[in-house]
């Protein structure tokens, strides 16, 4: 199991949807953003959830958007804050055991390409090599 935090996923994810990679480990970093992805949307349902509790309703019941965000109850906006926040934090699990064997060849093309990265991507690229690695060395283990 990959683990990474709530927070980083999408970091994660945009910087795999951009890098430009060789075939093989192209094909290995698809199928592992298309999971990345899967657990983006648990997120934000899990954040929509959240939402829906301490959120504004119109006489519809229908969350209070403005400018695309959404209205808080004032009482409780504090709550909702720790909430997400503890959400953000969580340490998620991504299944990638069926893509374990194609993870060496995925680090490689990351740690071997002739990319340059910095700031986001810097961090995202470190996060992922060390899941990766992490894994790798599980299953050696």
């Amino acid at each position: 199991m990959l683990k990474l935090k709530n927070h980083d996923l999408i970091n994660v994810a945009e910087f795999l949807d951009k890098v430009e990679l060789p075939p093989k480990a192209s094909r290995a970093r698809t199928k592992l953003n298309r999971l990345f992805i899967t657990k983006i949307g648990e997120l934000n349902n899990d954040e929509r959830e959240l939402l829906e509790k301490y959120g504004k309703k119109d006489e519809s019941g229908n969350l209070i958007e403005s400018n695309g965000n959404f209205t808080l109850i004032e009482e409780t906006a504090v709550e909702f804050h720790k909430e997400k926040a503890a959400l953000f934090d969580e340490v998620t699990s991504i299944n990638a055991d069926e893509l374990k064997d194609k993870f060496g060849t995925l680090i490689d093309a990351l740690e071997n390409s002739d990319i340059k990265v910095s700031g986001k991507d810097a961090e995202a690229l470190d996060l992922l090599l060390d899941a990766l690695e992490g894994e790798v060395v599980a299953s050696e283990g």
